[in-house]
């Protein structure tokens, strides 16, 4: 029998009492984001040559390039500026750029001159701020090239020989707490090595990349690499990973398969980002790795004789601290392989770029998906995924996108072909710029968005590890104290879908303050130690509600001296010994004058 109905007059007073039970809360709103949000805007209808690899600097400026061996681009190089080089395949002449700085203020781009090929390669930013990028193909793939910034227009490549002891080709590098890089794996390469070079052996085989290695495909290229908080490395290839100990050369751990085992590295590429890592001073640090998208077994074959296997539309997620780690399998709505990650300031993710069948290679994608998704690790499962408003430009193989300091993704890059190809293609060559903004610039939000004031690091820029840090900030609305927090970024190099070294920590509220009109401050501690946040430059933001400030650049310093590329404990005598004799190894270097093997 079913229940009697609550009187009119009862359910009205009810309603009534719920309205006012409501006003008397404090005001403040949850901000919710439509489907099917964001926006686009084309920054650049060319910039020369197509964004196959992209890095942020901490002068907002990105280092673009693509590769040597293209043919012609479309921008020239000034001053009469030549590359000769009887190695090169198509061009052995070339008065062409290959690479470009592209001023995010200015929303300008001047050329740069790389001397070898770059293509395919691998970098990262080291403490003192010099991208320092390495490997490539043919007469670059053993090559060391550093970018400085400038704020005027001096800076260049400049190369320091045969920096690396194997071809480099298809690698990925990560910077390790110490400042140095480690390059792991590449075409054929089932090892590694670090930048600059120590005393010690130049190179040190890692089993793992071959056993990930599919024959006559590979899927294990460019892995899918993370600094974990005890400082090994988790290192993710094809369809499986382990967390492993460099300074011991040992295996710490084995994680289980992806359930299905379909690959995700190149070339049957998806994409990977470690979740943003909370509560930082705790003894234990849970960290999360999730990897997106990929192709299934056999579509690279399958692509050679013209059919397009549609692409994976699962992602993996797993905590790689756990006793019993487990991946958890997730649905994204829409298939995706050579899909780009991002970190964004608010600790979501965005999956950007990429083709919906197909594999990475010359010809190999169909189907652009020219919609972006957002992913919010913290929602429930089956609830975190939101379609965005879509692109009008197919980005697919060679496509590139990283967060800008103001919160913008910086999107670029798409050439499926071995040359520069604008008529007659399915997809062009493609070399525009544009940003994607993601919901949280909408200006609906711009009455809860923080603006930074300032903050007490050391010159309003250096920090420490463990420090009580604050940051003073404005919002025009009324603050609700418990949903404020901060966050750092590092800037990625990405290419090949994977963005290296990036990653979020999130410093988390200690106490927020009123200090004067709309105007607060917040405490927050810094990072604990390099293994969380290697030293270097970071973007710091003020998240309000899910809306982040612009970000603030900041630069942890080492904990010991800095000698030439490297943090070290050394003694400071010791320390500018090795500063002093790095500075000569570059000078005889750029004279010719010193052979590769003592650069090294």
């Amino acid at each position: 029998m079913s229940q009697p109905s609550m009187p009119r007059y009862t359910s009205i007073i009810f309603f009534l009492f719920l309205q006012l039970f409501f006003a008397a809360q404090p005001c403040h709103r949850t901000v919710t984001y439509a489907a099917g949000g964001g926006l686009w805007q084309l920054l650049q209808n060319s910039i020369g040559i197509t964004a196959m690899h992209m890095q942020l600097l901490s002068n907002d400026r990105v280092v673009i390039y693509d590769r040597t061996d293209f043919g012609r681009s479309n921008l020239s190089l000034p001053d009469g500026k030549c590359r000769n080089d009887s190695s090169e395949l198509v061009i052995k002449y070339d008065c062409t750029a290959h690479s470009v700085e592209y001023d995010v203020l200015a929303n300008r781009f001047r050329p740069l001159m790389v001397q070898s090929d770059v293509w395919c390669s691998s970098g990262a930013v080291v403490p003192d701020g010099r991208l320092i990028q390495t490997g490539g193909f043919n007469d670059g793939e053993r090559k060391v090239r550093i970018f400085s910034p400038c704020n005027g227009a001096d800076c260049d490549w400049e190369e320091v020989g045969d920096g690396l002891k194997a071809k480099r080709w298809y690698a990925t590098s990560h910077i390790l707490p110490d400042g140095r890089q480690i390059i792991i794996g590449g075409r054929r390469q089932f090892n590694y090595e670090f930048y600059p070079k120590s005393s010690a052996p130049n190179v040190y085989s890692l089993p793992f990349l071959m056993e990930t290695n599919d024959r006559g495909i590979e899927n294990n290229l460019y892995p899918f690499v993370f600094l974990n908080g005890d400082g090994n490395l988790f290192i993710f290839a094809n369809n499986r990973a382990i967390l492993f100990d460099h300074k011991t050369n040992k295996v710490v751990k084995t994680y289980p398969a992806i359930p299905g085992g379909d690959p995700r590295s190149y070339p049957s590429t998806g994409s990977a980002v470690l979740l943003p890592l909370k509560n930082l001073q705790a003894s234990t640090i849970e960290a999360e790795v999730l990897v997106c998208g990929g192709a299934p077994k056999g579509s690279f074959a399958k692509v050679e004789n013209g059919t397009f296997v549609q692409a994976l539309d699962t992602c993996a997620r797993i905590k790689i601290n756990d006793p019993n780690p487990r991946w958890v399998m997730e649905t994204m709505p829409t298939a995706r392989v050579m899909g780009d990650m991002t970190l964004l300031p608010n600790g979501n993710v965005l999956i950007i770029n990429g083709a919906g069948a197909g594999t990475a290679g010359w010809e190999k994608g169909r189907d652009p998906v020219l919609n972006p998704v957002l992913y919010r690790p913290d929602d429930a499962s089956g609830s975190r995924f939101e379609l965005q408003n879509p692109s009008t430009i197919p980005r697919m193989y060679h496509s590139t996108a990283i967060l800008l300091r103001d919160g913008r993704v910086l999107v670029g890059g798409s050439n499926p072909h071995i040359g520069y190809e604008f008529t007659g293609v399915l997809f062009p060559t493609e070399l525009s710029l544009e940003a994607f903004s993601p919901p949280y610039l909408d200006p609906n939000f711009d009455d809860l968005r923080p603006t930074i004031v300032s903050s007490s690091a050391s010159g309003g820029k250096n920090i420490g590890y463990g420090q009580k840090l604050l940051v003073r900030f404005k919002v025009t609305s009324k603050i609700v104290t418990d949903m404020v927090s901060v966050t750092m970024v590092a800037p990625a190099f990405n290419t090949h879908s994977f963005s290296m070294n990036h990653r979020l920590l999130v410093l988390g509220n200690e106490k927020v303050t009123v200090v004067g009109t709309s105007t607060y401050d917040i405490q927050v501690m810094t990072p604990p130690s390099g293994d969380l946040a290697p030293s270097g430059h970071y973007m710091l933001y003020v998240v309000h509600q899910e809306i982040p400030s612009e970000g603030l650049w900041v630069k942890i310093l080492c904990n010991f001296h800095f000698a030439g590329d490297i943090c070290t404990d050394r003694t400071r005598s010791q320390a500018l010994f090795i500063q002093v004799l790095d500075l000569l190894l570059r000078n005889h270097a750029k004279e010719g004058t010193i052979s590769h093997y003592l650069i090294s």
